[in-house]
């Protein structure tokens, strides 16, 4: 009992997915999806001019089958109301605004279905020999197939429900006007297919459960499109947010490995912080849209130079960066991370240089950073409440880092990076050693090592 219930539960959930799939496309999506739909409609309604013309060549090519003049008279009079009402719609879907945009497909879908059922009740005037089972027999059923079919170009499933609906009502109704006929009923498949004599049960189940099947395959085909396009807005949303903290590179394997983010875990991270240098003073005397102009612009290029090396911008703190190497995944080989960590520093030196030589050629004075890099063991995850969760890391490796950063200024020196650093690079050359250096809030000396530049 308790299987058919959790059994009923999971059927109810698909068809509820299926049926409100829409409410979950992002909202970015949604007027994408909206102008699709009506140029599905549009698409349909000039199809529907393909249909006619394919039914006026069928009705032509039928005209020796045809012996009495109400004959010609519903066949073409059906035809010119099936183009009629073309017309119409192709009208209302065109105008700018109007209540029946969205409605309208509707009332051409049932008119359809009410078309193909006039052609069948007139073929068994003209042909049916007062046979009513003429009329369940009739291969003009699979005509039935054309409304049901339009509602492929436009991704609305209420479409091809309303048009299965539509086939039900017109089907069973030439069933049961066919039950009258006791003396037409038979169990053998040869007076079936050859005689104008039914079979019930074939007639109540196979039809009906084909055109069932394929309204099924047309609605879930829109159901996965929609599907997936609510799956590539969700991916391509999280990959812009994520791209303004990870490399390109890692973005893409972010995106493929979802939890390398939302697991939290204590690994060995490279740290870079930089600062800009008496920005305070500098910033006092800046118009607030030229300030705005000059951090943004200064920032993409900081982070320009930390991206070509796989770092992770961790933060902005005011005209500070933060930047990670080894986030979210630790590089492979020994102090790969505190070499890139390096790398960046030293593009962003250049990054620098670059800049101030543009303000000074307007004329505007030239700024100095100072960057620090410490390399440790950190905790990396998600940080915050259900609302507003951060990826992040913390840990005294950070608070290391932040205070090398600011020894800069002592040091008279634009980078510094810790002993670890400088021996994870191969205890370079180009470095020079300041040993005993105290930092704030630490009780014990380090020694710190800056680029001789």
């Amino acid at each position: 009992m308790k299987f058919h219930y959790l059994m009923f539960r999971e059927v109810k959930k698909q068809i509820s997915d299926i049926l409100c799939v829409k409410d979950n496309i992002p909202k970015q999506m949604a007027g994408l999806v909206a102008s699709e739909e009506s140029r599905g409609a549009l698409i349909s309604v000039r199809f529907r001019y393909v249909i006619w013309f394919s039914l006026l060549m069928s009705a032509l090519a039928n005209l020796n089958n045809i012996e009495t003049v109400i004959g010609y008279y519903i066949n073409f009079v059906a035809l010119g109301l099936y183009l009629g009402n073309t017309l119409i719609h192709e009208f209302i879907l065109k105008k700018k605004t109007s209540h029946w945009k969205t409605r309208y497909d509707f009332v051409s879908i049932f008119w359809d279905n009410l078309l193909v059922s006039m052609t069948i009740v007139n073929w068994y005037f003209v042909k049916g020999g007062g046979n009513v089972n003429f009329l369940i027999k009739n291969p003009l059923i699979v005509f039935y197939l054309l409304p049901l079919s339009l509602a492929i170009f436009q991704y609305r499933i209420s479409l091809v429900a309303f048009s299965f609906l539509c086939f039900l009502f017109f089907y069973y109704l030439f069933f049961f006007i066919s039950l009258q006929n006791v003396t037409g009923l038979t169990n053998d498949w040869y007076e079936y297919v050859l005689t104008e004599k039914i079979i019930v049960s074939d007639l109540a189940v196979t039809k009906p459960l084909v055109f069932f099947t394929l309204a099924i395959a047309l609605g879930y085909g829109i159901y996965r499109s929609l599907s997936m396009l609510q799956k590539f807005a969700s991916s391509e949303s999280q990959k812009t947010t994520l791209s303004r903290y990870f490399s390109p590179d890692l973005v893409s394997e972010i995106i493929s490995d979802p939890d390398l983010l939302t697991k939290g875990k204590r690994q060995k991270v490279t740290i870079l912080f930089s600062d800009i240098r008496n920005f305070t003073h500098f910033s006092e005397s800046m118009d607030p849209e030229d300030l705005s102009q000059f951090l943004t612009e200064f920032r993409r290029r900081m982070v320009r130079a930390i991206f070509k090396f796989q770092g992770s911008l961790d933060k902005f703190i005011g005209d500070a960066v933060m930047a990670t190497f080894g986030t979210p995944v630790v590089s492979e080989r020994p102090g790969e991370d505190s070499k890139n960590a390096v790398l960046a520093a030293k593009e962003m030196l250049l990054e620098l240089a670059d800049f101030n030589a543009e303000r000074k050629e307007k004329g505007q004075p030239p700024i100095q950073i100072g960057i620090g890099i410490h390399s440790g063991e950190v905790f990396f995850g998600s940080i915050g409440t259900e609302d507003r969760m951060e990826f992040t890391v913390i840990g005294d490796t950070v608070n290391t880092a932040s205070r090398i950063e600011t020894a800069c200024k002592e040091l008279k020196t634009p980078l510094l990076i810790s002993d670890s650093v400088w021996k994870e690079i191969g205890g370079s050359s180009d470095w020079v050693e300041h040993g005993g250096i105290s930092l704030s809030g630490k009780a014990q000396t380090i020694t710190l090592f800056s680029y001789k530049m």
